[in-house]
């Protein structure tokens, strides 16, 4: 029964070895988050609904054929008044006849319109530009979701991280605490200064406990983001570029050339240009070609054609609505669409450069808060060893502590805010993909 009870617990684990993964790396939860996103998927549906509506005014210059039935009711007085020749000469003929019309109609008719004065080159433009529109829209949603992971990803690797070295400190904290113990009862240290010893020991297991919530709820967040309910170990660690990133000015020009917020502001301009050009086309005739064929001839009148083919042309003098105001409108529209397209163009250069401004700074906070850790450690290593011997106070060891760890901590969070902000700097220049292989481990130093 033990046999039994092995092999399905192995079987169990097997097959859902992928809902609990022992490890995951950033892009494991990318493809996890991009099978799972609802933002994503609605942003998917988006881009369809414009494809099939753009693929269903193709044929909008092709003709329209009608099926119509129709069941009359009427009738008609017939008066005719002439005279007509005859070998006995002209006679008059006086006819009055009630015709009665009613009965049953079918036929079939179409309409082929040839000039609408470009209103369906305009509608048709319009709607190809509403699926550029929307495949823009579609990319900046997944920049959005890009960069919520690296967020929750990283900040759970910055929250780990943290909550070691709360744990590490913890430890030694208490093994300072059993040495201060022992140093008491052998006369070499004061009471007061084993209950500070105690005191920073106590401090040591608060944050502790506040950094492992930490963990918990980074944890839960970058579950629920990407819509499990294990994520393992995360392998993929903090880093910074070991070398100057690329200029300033480099970013710059990709993130106009490549952002997607610009390229569907340019889709709205294009838009509202073709909206001008419809709101013009109420003033140019239409020319258009039209026909019927009637099925049932029985009940139509003598001059009811049995066919017809024909042109038609119109053209509108007065309508109901104020052609100039919707011209108007429709400028005022373009109008606005340009000044947003100059005003975004403004926003991606400001963020692009307050980002590499940002990846700057942190790379310059990691490299000075690496050195400090150095000097901490040396400094609390000799504190320590003078606590000991009498040289130093409990309370200048727990300084010296407290300046290690805050130099591990910086040292901690300038390699997270210089991921974040480097991944911010790839998501508005619109290459995200190059971001996620980043993993040239020679340019790179990577955190612990």
């Amino acid at each position: 029964m033990l046999r039994e009870i092995c092999i399905f617990i192995i079987m169990f684990l097997t097959l859902h070895e992928d809902a609990f993964p022992a490890s995951m790396s950033l892009a494991d939860a990318r493809k996890l988050l991009y099978e799972r996103s609802d933002m994503l998927k609605a942003s998917t549906a988006n881009v369809e609904s414009k494809e099939y509506t753009s693929n269903s005014l193709r044929w909008l210059h092709g003709p329209r054929i009608a099926l119509e039935g129709q069941e009359l009711w009427g009738e008609t007085r017939i008066d005719i008044h002439k005279r007509v020749s005859t070998p006995l000469g002209e006679m008059p003929v006086d006819m009055e006849e009630n015709y009665n019309f009613s009965g049953p109609r079918a036929s079939i008719t179409g309409t082929l319109p040839i000039i609408m004065g470009g209103k369906i080159e305009a509608t048709q433009k319009i709607a190809r530009y509403q699926v550029d529109e929307a495949r823009a829209k579609q990319r900046n949603t997944y920049i959005d979701q890009d960069i919520k992971l690296i967020g929750r990803y990283f900040g759970l690797q910055l929250a780990t991280s943290i909550e070691n070295l709360r744990a590490d400190t913890l430890k030694m904290k208490n093994e300072e605490l059993a040495r201060a113990v022992k140093f008491e009862r052998e006369g070499m240290i004061s009471p007061v200064e084993r209950m500070s010893v105690k005191v920073a020991r106590d401090k040591a297991e608060r944050e502790h406990l506040k950094a492992r919530n930490a963990v918990k709820t980074a944890k839960l967040e970058l579950q629920r983001l990407i819509r499990t309910e294990s994520i393992g170990t995360l392998t993929t660690p903090l880093f910074v570029l070991n070398c100057a990133p690329h200029t300033m000015e480099y970013w710059v020009e990709i993130a106009l050339n490549n952002n997607p917020r610009i390229a569907m502001i340019e889709s709205q301009i294009q838009q509202a240009n073709q909206g001008v050009e419809i709101s013009k086309s109420s003033w140019f005739p239409q020319i258009f070609g039209f026909g019927e064929y009637s099925f049932i001839r029985h009940y139509q009148t003598a001059i009811e054609p049995s066919w017809l083919l024909g042109l038609g042309a119109s053209l509108t003098l007065w309508d109901s609505t104020d052609r100039v105001a919707t011209y108007r409108s429709a400028r005022a529209n373009l109008r606005e669409a340009r000044a947003m397209h100059a005003d975004i163009r403004n926003q991606i250069q400001t963020a692009t450069e307050t980002a590499w401004l940002n990846v700057q700074n942190a790379r310059e906070q990691y490299f000075l808060t690496a050195s400090e850790v150095g000097l901490a450690q040396e400094n609390l290593d000799l504190k320590r060893q003078g606590f000991g011997e009498g040289l130093y106070t409990s309370l200048d060891v727990t300084q010296a502590w407290d300046q290690l760890l805050e130099a591990e901590v910086g040292r901690r969070m300038a390699a997270y805010q210089f991921v974040v902000n480097y991944a911010t700097l790839y998501a508005i220049a619109g290459q995200m993909d190059d971001f996620m292989k980043f993993n040239e481990r020679k340019k790179l130093i990577l955190e612990k």
